[in-house]
């Protein structure tokens, strides 16, 4: 536990979800507008993290007034999210958890210094307390995503893709060939993570994971796409959605976004949600924007390569 004047941090634990999330949804209120985070959220988040290493909350009295957590993203990248209650926002809260969040992720690369490592750090795009916090920590601004959202108000009609092309629901033996479209369709973009198989489908078994949001795309025997979903009760949030280069431009994408869609209206979910890449190489944000998804806010990500001290 280490202390300060006028709050201590200590791990996070699960007994403390409940508050821990109504900590972000004030964070998001006050950055956004509006609240993008669930209790179900942060169980996602919590459950395969080493809590004691790699979780952090901060605590004035019994009031929880900032959270932080770092996670593996892939073969030497890190990633991690903080959140400062507004009441303190400058009072040193942020630059502590920030220090925190760097003191483990130099452990992990000196763990592992077969990797050259990368940390990042996802932020609002208009907190400029967050952002002087990352740029006074030698962290470059890399990219914005924008969470996109839309509300349906009846039934979607979906748009064929180009002929001969499928739409399939997902089924129990796809699991290997969706994970080598994965692997294919975002291996040129910044979303892409090279992991094992086993680590890959480890991550998509989660509670929220359900197959019946899940399609594929099929050009004869051969994938053409796929679409991965999380059922979070009140909304529906795309986590995947891949396109094989010989396919593209075909409307597949469209195709399976709008399968999701009808999906969610049958089940009685009218939100569905993604994040998206402002600088996407295949321009999926127009897409989103064409199927009448709208940005109604962007965080920004800031990136650090670490060094470690022989």
């Amino acid at each position: 536990m280490t202390k300060n004047k006028s709050f201590e941090i200590i791990p996070a634990t699960m007994d403390k979800a409940a508050e821990i999330t109504a900590l972000v949804i004030t964070c998001d209120i006050a950055d956004f507008g509006q609240p993008d985070f669930v209790l179900e959220d942060l169980l996602d988040i919590l459950g395969p993290l080493d809590l004691e290493k790699d979780t952090w909350v901060a605590r004035s009295g019994e009031r929880i007034i900032g959270f932080a957590f770092v996670e593996v993203t892939g073969e030497g990248a890190l990633t991690s999210f903080g959140y400062v209650h507004p009441d303190y926002v400058g009072r040193n809260v942020g630059t502590e958890l920030v220090q925190r969040i760097e003191e483990r992720a130099k452990q992990y690369a000196a763990d592992h210094p077969e990797h050259g490592w990368v940390l990042c750090n996802v932020i609002p795009a208009n907190n400029e307390s967050a952002k002087s916090i990352v740029e006074e920590h030698n962290y470059a601004f890399k990219r914005l995503y924008s969470r996109m959202m839309i509300d349906l108000r009846e039934e979607p009609v979906i748009s064929p893709p180009s002929a001969g092309i499928e739409i399939r629901p997902f089924q129990s033996g796809m699991e290997e060939i969706v994970y080598r479209a994965y692997r294919e369709s975002f291996q040129d973009t910044n979303r892409f993570y090279d992991t094992s198989y086993e680590t890959w489908m480890e991550g998509k078994s989660g509670e929220h994971y359900e197959w019946n949001l899940w399609f594929t795309a099929w050009d004869g025997n051969e994938l053409a796409g796929f679409i991965i979903s999380k059922n979070f009760k009140d909304h529906v949030y795309v986590d995947l959605l891949g396109v094989r280069r010989s396919w593209r431009k075909q409307g597949v994408a469209s195709a399976l976004l709008l399968h999701v869609f009808r999906e969610a209206y049958k089940l009685g979910i009218r939100n569905i949600r993604l994040s998206v890449d402002e600088s996407s190489l295949t321009g999926a944000n127009r897409l989103y924007e064409k199927l009448g998804m709208k940005a109604v806010f962007q965080q920004a990500l800031y990136q650090k390569e670490l060094t470690v001290k022989g």
